[in-house]
């Protein structure tokens, strides 16, 4: 990975909403970038299996509110944890403004703006490029842009272990961020305090500590860069999706 010039390119982060039959949905992208000034036109790529795609390709209209330095994890989780079409993610959440294509604005954990009319769709198989033309937008506050380094840097969480397994004892994985509980038994119903996914999502652990990038069964291990979720297994199929946030293969990376 250190050596794939992929990885040094930068990317900012947004919460992209749209609205159809007067329902809305967002999801977190990393896609969304200027492609002209005169007219001034956007892109934004999305993956086909996010409910956000489907409800852009219907209606053409879509705002992608830009990721601050003030976010936290709640707004990722929020948006980027869930899918939309087994949650309400705007539910008891008003950091919002409608706005004049009539999709929603995030207001919390953001620093601007831009709604937006699409005039063209490219198909790329796994995901769809939307051309648009800017509408409506907004500065909020004078906060910096939060790229995707500065997430995984500050906002993502990061493993950590409680304790360690030299006493005996049977350390607990959390397979979502890797947080570590020690302990013969992990309660039935304990909840991780980083990611808070259930005890289910508990893996354990037993003698040494498994090598990184390796799985105990010495399979390796794909990380999503989106959430954190980690796959064990050989080569990942095509058309494979983080059961966590959504994304696509494209989106993980090989540790």
């Amino acid at each position: 990975m250190a050596d794939n010039p992929m990885y040094k390119l930068t990317y900012g982060l947004f919460v992209v909403t749209a609205n159809e039959n007067g329902r809305d949905n967002g999801c977190i992208t990393n896609t969304v970038g200027q492609v002209t000034s005169e007219p001034e036109r956007v892109s934004l790529t999305v993956n086909k299996s996010n409910l956000t795609h489907d409800m852009i390709l219907d209606t053409g209209l879509f705002t992608a509110s830009i990721i601050s330095q003030e976010a936290d994890l709640e707004l990722i989780k929020r948006f980027g944890f869930q899918s939309g079409r087994d949650a309400d993610k705007f539910a008891d959440f008003d950091s919002i403004r409608r706005v004049d294509n009539g999709t929603l604005a995030v207001t919390k954990g953001t620093n601007s703006f831009i709604s937006a009319k699409v005039c063209q769709t490219i198909d790329l198989g796994t995901h769809t490029m939307f051309i648009a033309d800017v509408g409506q937008t907004a500065m909020l506050n004078a906060a910096r842009s939060a790229d995707y380094a500065y997430y995984l840097e500050h906002i993502k969480p990061q493993p950590k272990a409680v304790g360690t397994d030299e006493s005996g004892q049977t350390v607990w994985r959390c397979m979502i961020c890797g947080y570590e509980y020690v302990g013969e038994e992990l309660p039935e119903d304990f909840i991780c305090p980083l990611c808070k996914h259930p005890a289910s999502d508990f893996e354990k652990v037993t003698a040494a500590a498994v090598p990184a990038g390796v799985a105990d069964n010495g399979k390796i291990i794909w990380r999503c860069t989106i959430c954190g979720y980690e796959y064990d297994g050989g080569d990942m199929a095509d058309d494979y999706v983080c059961p966590v946030c959504g994304v696509g293969k494209d989106q993980f990376e090989k540790i």
